[in-house]
C-alpha cells in the first residue's frame, strides 16, 4: 500500500467522523429520565420526619446544662466521655465548617442537621 492511499484513507474517516458529530450536535437532544431527579411536579411529597424535634430531643437528654441523663449514660451511647466529644466537635467545625456548620435552606427556610447530629451520624457510620 502506498503512503498517499493511507492518508487519503485517513482524511476520509476523519471528515465522516466530524460529520456524524455535527449531525449528533444537530439533533434534538431526548430527555433521558434518570432515576433520582428529585422534585417534580406531580410527584408524591416529601415525608415531614421532624427532624427538628429530633434535634431537640438528644439536645435536652445529653448536651444541655442540666442534661436528662448522665455522664456515665453519654458514654456509653457515644463510647467516648462528653469532654472529648466536645473537643472532636470543635475540631471538626474549625477545620471543616463547610460541611459540618448548620444550614438554612433558601426556598423553605428551615435549618438544615446541626452540627450534633452530623456528628453523630458520623460516629454511627464509622463505629459500624
Amino acid at each position: 500500500m502506498s503512503s498517499s492511499s493511507d492518508e487519503e484513507r485517513y482524511w476520509r474517516r476523519r471528515r465522516e467522523r466530524l460529520a456524524g458529530e455535527k449531525q449528533e450536535e444537530q439533533k434534538p437532544k431526548s430527555r433521558r429520565r434518570r432515576g433520582w431527579a428529585g422534585s417534580k411536579p406531580g410527584k408524591a411529597r416529601n415525608i415531614d420526619r421532624e427532624r427538628v424535634s429530633f434535634h431537640y430531643q438528644p439536645m435536652k437528654d445529653y448536651f444541655d446544662h442540666n442534661p436528662t441523663y448522665n455522664a456515665r449514660m453519654f458514654r456509653r451511647r457515644f463510647r467516648m466521655c462528653r469532654e472529648l466529644f466536645d473537643r472532636i466537635k470543635e475540631e471538626l467545625l474549625k477545620n471543616h465548617n463547610e460541611h459540618f456548620k448548620t444550614k438554612v435552606n433558601p426556598v423553605d427556610g428551615l435549618t438544615g442537621f446541626h452540627v450534633e447530629q452530623k456528628m453523630t451520624a458520623a460516629l454511627k457510620v464509622l463505629h459500624c
